[in-house]
C-alpha cells in the first residue's frame, strides 16, 4: 500500500479520500501486534520528502495516540526540537547550546538556522491548527518554541485513541548538536513533531498525572513513548540512505528521486541519514551469533546471571555501515567494534532484539549519537593504530541501544540512568573486546608503548601532527592509550556541585552535568559492582530485562538491587545518588618503643611498686598505632588490613561513620603495611595516595615511568636533531 503523498504542496489538509486511505492503513497496521509491545501507545505513519538544495523536509504524518491511563487527557503536547536552532533566544541557545557540537566557532549565517513549522493539525478530523500554542513548562522564555500544546474540545478518555494528522516543514540547520546538514550530507534527528509522554499516577512514581514534555535544553536529550514507525522517505536517487528499522521497499520515481519505506516496531524514535553515493558507501554484513559467541561463553554467562543457556544465546543482526569513502581503510575496525558490542552487551544484559542496525560514519558535529537501531560513530582521517578510536565511540553509542533504547529512561530528569549506565557498560565491553596488550607494541613479549620507534626507518620521525591533523609515523604506529572510564580529576573537581538525581538542565554548568551524568554514576556502578561481588551480574541483568520497553526511574533500579542482591543498599544510594559528598579515607601509622610497667600495682591486695625509676623500654618490643581518618563526607564500612614484619596479619573492621578510629598493637614485630580497600573496590575514592602505609615504599612504578620518559625524550631529541 502507498503511504500519504507529499509530492504536492504541504500547505493544505488531507482530502477526505486521503484521510480514509490513511485511516485504513492505520487500522491495518494496528491489527498486527508489535513484537514486544502488544498494544503500543503511539503509531506513526510518516511521509517525508527532502529538498537537498533548500535543506528542507516537507512532511506529513498520521499518528494514532492512545490514552493508556485511568484518567482523561485534556490536551496534546508535542516536541518541536528543531526550533531550538531557530534563533539565539531559544532556551537551548540561551543555556550555551551555541557552543555544543558545532564544527567551528564562526557566526551562523541566515540560511544556516533551522526550524520546525506546523502548517496544519487535525485531531479525529477536527481542524485544530488555530488552537496550537507554544508553551514553556521549564522556564519563562516566551521565545522558546520547542514545545507546542493543542487543547482538545473533548478530553481523551481512558483507553481511547485519537488520530492526529500533521503537515509540517523542517528546515535543517547546518550541523548543530548532532542534527542538520553539511554540504549534501544530512543527518535527520528530532526532525518531526513528536508527542510527549503522558504519565498516569504512579508511573515513574508520579503523584499527579500529566504530560512529561520538557523543552530542548543545552545538556538534555530525549524521552518518548515506545511505538511503531512506518516511514516513507523520498531523496535524490543518487543518494545513499540509512534509517531506523528495516528497509522494506524502494520505489524509483520519474522525477529522479527514490522513495524508501522503513519500518520498525518497539522503538521510541526515528532518525535517518542520506548523502551522495559519490561521498559515502553502504556496506552490509551479518553478525552471526553462532560464530561470534562460543558455547563456553554461553555457559559462563548463564552461570553468572542465573538464566538458562537458551536465554543467553544471541540472534543474528544485519549491520549496515555507511562510511565516508575517504575512511574506507577503517571498515574492518568499524565492523570489529560493532560486532564486539553486539556480543558483549548481549551476554551481559540479554540479546539485541532487533533485526537490523545502521552505523553511520558522520561528518562534522553529527557524530557520537544514538537512536533506535541507528547510531553515529566518529573517527579521524588517520586514526592511531593502537588507540580505541573509532572503536570507543562505536561501542558507547551502540550501548545506548540498551540504556535509553530498550530501557527508556527519562534523560531530561535522570540523565545518569542512561549516560552513567552506558559509560560503565562501555568500559566493561572494551575491557573484554580490547585487552590491554592490543593497545601496545610488544618487545620480547612485554607491552612497550615506544617499541615502534625502535623500528622506525630514517627519516620517518615521530611527528604528532599540526592542530587536529595527525601526521607521520608517530600517529600511525605508537599507541594512544585512551581512558573510557570517565573518572579522575573532573569528578574530583565537580562531584560536590550537584547531585546525580537532579534535572539535567538545573546542574551548575556543563562540566557538572558531565560529572553527574557520566563520571560519577560510572564509578558509582563500578563501586556497587565490587560491593555486591558475584551477585552483581544477576542484579544488573534483571534490572535491564525487567524494564525493557518501559520507563523506569532511579527508585526502580534501587529496589531491584535490594531485591535481587538480598542486601539493603539504602545507605549506599543515599550518599551516591542523592548526596554530593566525596569518599576519602586516610591511613597513617606511628610506631614507638613499648614501655615497661612502672608504678604501684596491686599484689595480694596491697599496692606494690613495679619497674625502674622513670620506666624502662621493654626488650625489643614495639608499640604501634594505626589511625584511620574519614576526610570526606561519604561514610563507608572500612576493612583495614595490617601486616607485620614477621608475616602475620590482622584484619580490623570499622563502620567508618565517625571522623576517625585508632587501632593499637604491642609486640616485637613492627607494622610493615596498613591498607584500606586492598582490592580497590572503592572506585569513588578520590585520593588513593593516603589510603595505605608502606614501611618500605615500592619504587618500581617511579623507575618504570622514569625509563619510559627518558626513551620518549631521547626520540624527540633525535627527531629535532634532523634539522640541526
Amino acid at each position: 500500500m502507498r503511504g500519504l503523498s507529499v509530492y504536492r504542496s504541504c500547505g493544505r489538509l488531507l482530502s477526505k479520500a486521503a484521510l480514509s486511505a490513511a485511516m485504513f492503513q492505520i487500522v491495518m497496521t494496528s491489527a498486527a501486534q508489535a513484537k514486544f509491545i502488544p498494544d503500543p501507545i503511539v503509531r506513526y505513519k510518516i511521509d517525508a520528502r527532502l529538498d537537498a538544495k533548500r535543506k528542507t523536509i516537507a512532511g506529513r504524518e498520521t499518528i494514532v495516540w492512545k490514552n493508556h491511563t485511568s484518567g482523561p487527557v485534556p490536551d496534546l503536547q508535542f516536541h518541536l526540537y528543531l526550533n531550538a536552532f531557530k534563533n539565539d533566544r531559544s532556551t537551548f541557545m540561551q543555556e550555551g547550546g551555541s557552543r555544543r557540537r558545532q564544527t567551528d566557532e564562526r557566526r551562523i549565517k541566515p540560511e544556516e538556522w533551522g526550524y520546525e513549522q506546523i502548517h496544519a493539525i487535525k485531531v479525529d478530523g477536527q481542524d485544530l491548527t488555530a488552537k496550537l500554542e507554544y508553551i514553556h513548562p521549564d522556564d519563562d522564555n516566551a521565545n522558546d518554541q520547542t514545545v507546542a500544546r493543542v487543547p482538545l474540545s473533548k478530553p481523551i478518555g481512558p483507553g481511547q485513541s485519537v488520530t492526529i494528522e500533521i503537515e509540517w516543514t523542517s528546515k535543517m540547520p547546518r550541523i548543530f548538536a548532532r542534527t542538520g546538514y553539511r554540504n549534501n550530507y544530512f543527518l535527520f534527528a528530532q526532525w518531526f513533531p513528536k508527542p510527549g509522554v503522558y504519565e498516569g499516577v504512579g508511573e515513574r512514581h508520579r503523584a499527579v498525572a500529566g504530560w512529561n514534555c520538557h523543552q530542548f535544553h543545552a545538556v538534555t536529550e530525549f524521552f518518548a513513548d515506545y511505538g511503531v514507525f512506518d516511514a516513507r522517505l523520498t531523496v535524490p536517487s543518487d543518494f545513499v540512505i540509512g534509517a531506523t528499522g528495516v528497509e522494506r521497499r524502494a520505489t524509483q520515481n520519474p522525477d529522479g528521486t527514490t522513495t524508501y519505506n522503513y519500518y520498525q516496531e518497539d522503538v521510541h524514535d526515528f532518525a535517518w541519514t542520506t548523502e551522495p553515493n559519490a561521498d559515502a558507501e553502504k556496506i552490509a554484513r551479518t553478525f552471526e551469533a553462532d560464530s561470534q559467541v562460543t558455547p563456553a561463553e554461553i555457559a559462563e554467562w548463564s552461570k553468572k546471571t542465573g538464566v538458562p543457556p537458551e536465554d543467553v544465546k544471541l540472534q543474528d543482526v544485519k549491520v549496515s555501515l555507511i562510511i565516508q569513502r575517504e575512511h574506507q581503510d577503517q571498515v574492518e575496525r568499524h565492523f570489529r567494534a560493532i560486532f564486539a558490542a553486539i556480543k558483549w552487551f548481549g551476554l551481559f544484559y540479554g540479546k539485541y532484539p532487533y533485526d537490523t542496525l545502521t552505523v553511520v560514519d558522520p561528518i562534522g558535529g553529527s557524530g557520537g549519537m544514538e537512536y533506535p537501531t541507528f547510531i553515529t560513530a566518529g573517527t579521524q582521517y588517520w586514526p592511531a593504530k593502537h588507540a580505541l578510536s573509532p572503536e570507543g565511540v562505536i561501542v558507547h553509542e551502540f550501548g545506548h541501544q540498551f540504556w535509553y533504547g530498550m530501557v527508556g529512561n527519562n534523560e531530561f530528569e535522570e540523565a545518569w540512568l542512561d549516560e552513567g549506565f552506558n559509560s560503565y557498560s562501555t568500559t566493561k565491553v572494551l575491557e573484554k573486546a580490547y585487552p590491554p596488550g592490543e593497545m601496545y607494541e610488544r618487545l620480547a613479549g612485554v607491552p612497550y608503548p615506544a617499541a615502534e620507534w625502535t623500528r622506525m626507518p630514517v627519516p620517518r620521525y615521530p611527528w604528532y601532527g599540526v592542530g587536529s591533523v595527525p601526521l607521520g609515523q608517530y600517529f600511525e604506529g605508537v599507541p594512544m592509550v585512551q581512558m573510557y572510564a570517565r573518572s579522575g580529576r573532573g569528578y574530583w573537581n565537580r562531584a560536590q556541585a550537584d547531585a546525580m538525581e537532579r534535572y539535567a538542565w538545573l546542574d551548575m554548568d556543563g562540566q557538572s552535568y558531565g560529572v553527574q551524568a557520566y563520571a560519577k554514576p560510572e564509578i558509582t556502578l563500578l563501586t556497587l559492582e565490587a560491593l555486591l561481588g558475584e551477585r552483581w551480574p544477576k542484579v544488573i541483568r534483571t534490572y535491564h530485562q525487567r524494564y525493557r520497553f518501559k520507563h523506569p526511574d532511579a527508585i526502580d533500579f534501587m529496589n531491584t538491587v535490594n531485591e535481587v542482591s538480598g542486601r539493603d543498599m539504602k545507605w549506599f544510594f543515599e550518599q551516591t545518588v542523592y548526596g554530593t559528598g566525596m569518599l576519602d579515607y586516610a591511613v597513617s601509622v606511628t610506631t614507638g618503643k613499648a614501655k615497661s610497667k612502672e608504678g604501684l600495682f596491686d599484689e595480694n591486695g596491697k599496692p606494690a611498686y613495679v619497674g625502674a625509676k622513670h620506666g624502662k623500654d621493654k626488650d625489643g618490643e614495639k608499640e604501634s598505632e594505626v589511625l584511620v581518618r574519614r576526610l570526606g563526607e561519604m561514610q563507608f564500612p572500612v576493612t583495614l588490613q595490617v601486616r607485620f614484619e614477621d608475616g602475620t596479619e590482622k584484619v580490623e573492621r570499622w563502620n567508618g561513620q565517625y571522623r576517625w578510629a585508632k587501632f593499637k598493637y604491642d609486640g616485637k614485630s613492627k607494622i610493615a603495611s596498613a591498607m584500606i580497600d586492598r582490592d580497590f573496590d572503592w572506585k569513588l575514592q578520590v585520593n588513593r595516595t593516603h589510603d595505605n602505609y608502606l614501611q618500605e615504599p615500592v619504587k618500581l612504578a617511579a623507575q618504570k615511568w622514569y625509563l619510559r620518559w627518558v626513551v620518549w625524550l631521547q626520540n624527540a631529541l633525535m627527531a629535532f636533531s634532523f634539522f640541526s
